[in-house]
């Protein structure tokens, strides 16, 4: 019987665009190695396991589902806006338990991956009933993601998530907030003093982590400076009131 490693290596790499635009083309080599620190920090926040119904927001091409395959997980259920990472993930990690979404919204993404009827992030409900997860990863959602954007994503969690579930984001802080052009997608910068105060008046209570990604490095759970500025990723944990 194969262990959990020999089912990750019998799926299929996605292409590198699709990897380019989900890491950025200057960190392809980094797919695997900061997907099994996301990985690392879920079972030390205790988010995964046999009963947990997962859902991944902005799941792109599979980069962390393809090692959740190994995790004696209930369910895996992640949706994205880009079409063609949508259909490689169902081609390439037919796990029964493992479902993925196309969610036509308009993008941040400068792709030709676009549809030709597309709706406001911001106004488009999750496709799940209410309470149906017990707990969601964002892990670079919200580094793409305008505010009113993110407000409705707070809010669509804040529905699909069971009272006590939790949810894993990271963001981008700046000293004021802004937007930038980054490659083929947006860079949203958040000031950190106001995202606070959002995620305060959603309905999770908001813990910063201080995690911090150093590429090649395990996860270590010591809490660092819980705010850092520019271009590194700020992990919050959210849990459902």
């Amino acid at each position: 019987m194969n262990d959990g490693r020999d089912r990750t290596s019998t799926i299929p790499m996605p292409p590198r665009e699709f990897q380019a635009l989900v890491c950025g083309p200057d960190f392809i080599h980094l797919f695997h190695d900061a997907a099994q620190w996301t990985i690392a920090v879920l079972h030390h926040e205790r988010m995964c396991g046999a009963d947990v119904h997962l859902l991944e927001a902005g799941c792109g091409c599979g980069r962390v589902a393809r090692h959740l395959v190994a995790e004696p997980l209930a369910s895996y259920t992640g949706f994205d806006r880009h079409g063609g990472m949508i259909a490689y993930c169902r081609a390439a990690i037919p796990d029964p338990r493992f479902r993925f979404d196309h969610l036509a919204v308009e993008s941040t993404i400068a792709s030709d991956d676009s549809d030709a009827e597309v709706s406001p992030a911001e106004a488009l409900p999750f496709p799940y009933p209410a309470v149906s997860f017990d707990h969601a990863l964002a892990a670079t959602g919200f580094t793409q993601m305008p505010p009113a954007e993110g407000a409705h994503y707070l809010a669509e969690l804040g529905r699909v998530i069971r009272p006590g579930g939790k949810v894993l984001l990271a963001v981008f802080f700046s000293s004021s907030q802004r937007v930038e052009s980054r490659d083929n997608h947006l860079a949203v910068f958040y000031e950190a003093d106001r995202f606070e105060a959002d995620l305060r008046a959603s309905g999770f209570e908001a813990r910063a982590t201080g995690y911090s990604y150093t590429p090649g490095e395990s996860f270590r759970p010591e809490q660092r400076e819980p705010r850092q500025y520019g271009e590194r990723h700020n992990w919050y944990v959210l849990t459902r009131r």
